[in-house]
């Protein structure tokens, strides 16, 4: 898997299921929590080497973001693809899509973000 497949699994996850209030069954549930930890984790390590890229090639501006100046655009965008495209074994905790609680309310996005784990 890519760092930048990672990356948008955490996103998603950290995204839909951001209510602590929602009631999953017990085995989906733990899964659900087993993998959005484990994703979050290497995004978060992933996070810290595209700061470390952004702030080598640029400056901090007043709004907290970095500014790429144009003479290190290109190596900048060339480290950043070599970040996002190195592949990384990551364990995926996997339920069987009969794990699913037929009655269970999934928004779209929550299903989407729960897709790589469903086999």
């Amino acid at each position: 898997m890519t760092n930048l497949e990672i990356y948008n699994i955490a996103t998603k996850l950290a995204d839909a299921f951001s209510d602590t209030q929602q009631k999953f069954p017990v085995k989906m549930n733990f899964f659900l929590q087993k993998n959005k930890k484990t994703f979050i984790d290497l995004a978060r390590e992933i996070e810290e080497s595209r700061l470390l890229i952004a702030r080598t090639y640029g400056t901090l501006t007043d709004e907290g973001n970095y500014s790429v100046t144009s003479e290190n655009v290109a190596t900048a965008k060339e480290e950043l693809n070599e970040l996002f495209n190195i592949e990384q074994d990551v364990h995926v905790a996997k339920i069987s899509f009969d794990d699913l609680d037929p009655n269970m309310e999934l928004t779209s996005a929550q299903m989407e973000a729960l897709m790589f784990m469903i086999e």
